[in-house]
Formats: structure tokens, sequence, C-alpha cells
């Protein structure tokens, strides 16, 4: 579809593996979760990056809260400068007229700032969650990949396993081993979509499990998938929010 659907802005989108074709969503305000595809993302597009700026704040915020397993992304009618569209929130940007899944791949692929997104993530997703335990997840994702075991990673920020179980217990969350092992489960769920052609093996071994068959079997309890449907999906939220559903969160 060609910027000329964009012509009057915002429009919204819904993009679903393999993220090659974005379907226009009719009346946004009638769309529900069970309306959206399995890892499908949800994409505001705009013909300028000028467009009213504050309707399309306000629209990404709604999106994020009401449909917090899609990640949402901007799509452009035009280039815009780079860091000059971070303050919209959006997870990624696309342009008019070039591959979907390539440019998304990039970018919703890196687990740098991945702490970062998942702790404003989760004020959404779970809202009556205590920022003492928001901040400790937070913590937990940040130091995941160096530890194997929630213990020493506690006792690293001068937390007791002891006390932290019981904080997460009062909030009605999972206790922070189940979100360590999450936490695991999603960096090395990045990987397999980033590295697309990569052996399971060694991406498994890379990233910490003992063979491809014991990150499948951890793929599939956590978040009811196995890794060949992680790596035609693209984000790590769907993922989360899957866990959280069958966690009865």
């Amino acid at each position: 579809m060609s910027s000329q659907a964009l012509l009057a802005p915002p429009v919204v989108f819904q993009l679903a593996p393999p993220y090659d074709r974005f379907e226009v969503v009719p009346d946004p305000a009638a769309l529900t979760p069970d309306d959206l595809r399995e890892a499908a993302l949800l994409a505001v597009g705009l013909a300028s990056p000028h467009d009213p700026s504050a309707d399309v704040a306000a629209l990404v915020r709604e999106l994020r809260a009401r449909f917090p397993a899609a990640p949402v992304v901007l799509r452009l009618g035009q280039p815009a400068d780079e860091g000059e569209l971070d303050w919209l929130g959006v997870r990624a940007v696309v342009l008019d007229g070039e591959s979907p899944r390539q440019r998304l791949r990039v970018t919703l692929t890196d687990a740098t700032a991945l702490p970062e997104q998942i702790e404003q993530w989760l004020r959404l997703r779970l809202p009556g969650l205590p920022p003492a335990v928001r901040r400790l997840i937070d913590e937990i994702v940040r130091l995941s990949p160096g530890f194997g075991e929630v213990g020493p990673l506690l006792a690293s920020i001068g937390h007791a396993e002891r006390t932290a179980r019981t904080w997460f217990r009062h909030a009605g969350a999972p206790g922070p081993g189940k979100w360590l092992a999450a936490a695991h489960a999603v960096r090395a769920a990045l990987r397999m979509q980033a590295e697309e052609g990569a052996p399971l093996l060694t991406l498994a071994v890379e990233c910490g499990y003992s063979d491809h068959s014991s990150l499948s079997r951890q793929s599939l309890r956590l978040f009811g998938v196995r890794p060949g449907t992680i790596r035609r999906t693209l984000g790590w939220e769907w993922l989360l929010d899957r866990w959280l559903r069958r966690a009865g969160l």
C-alpha cells in the first residue's frame, strides 16, 4: 500500500507474521485483543513525521495500553531525522515502500534496552504492581545474562531471596526465580528472531541452555510455543503477555 493511503492520518494497521503486508484497521476504537493475530504488531501510519504530534502520541499511548501483546510501531510516508520520534514511545519506525520485516527485525530483536522496555511495559500490563516489585523485576532482567540462579543475583543487589519471594507473592506476581527464567527465555527468543539462519543448538548453548531440546522445552513450558514459532515472529511483548496469561494474570 502506497503513501496515498496515509494522506488522512493517523491510520492504524495490523501487521502479522510474516510481516510483509499492512492491513488497515477500519475502526481502531472497535478493535479488541481477540481481533489481533498471534504475534501481530500495530502500526500507526502517517504521511509525514510532522503530522499532528499530540494526536499521534495519544493514539500510541492508547494502543499500547489496550494491546500490551502488540508492539506499536510507526509507518511513515517520508523519512524523519534519527531520534526525532523517540518521544512518541513507538518501538520502531518503518518507511512506506521498504520491507517491513527487514527493518523491524533489526529493531524489535535488539535487547540493549530490554530492562527499561519491560519496566515501562509492566506499568501498562500490570498497573497495580508495586513500584518496588517492578524495579526488582527490572534488575532481574538487567542482570539475567550473568546469573543462572536467582539467589546469587538478588544477593548481588542486596536483597534476600526469601524477602523478595514474599514481596512478589503479596503482589500476586510470579516469583523472582520465574522472572529470571522468563528473562533468559525472552533473550533467547530475541536471538532466535535476530539470527534466523543460525543453528538452534548454537543459539541455545550461547544463551545458557544445555542443548536445543532444553531451550525448546523451556519455550513450550513458559510461552506455550516452540522455537520454530518464535523464529517466525518478532518482538518479546506477545511472549511475555502469553506467559503472564498462562500464570492467570
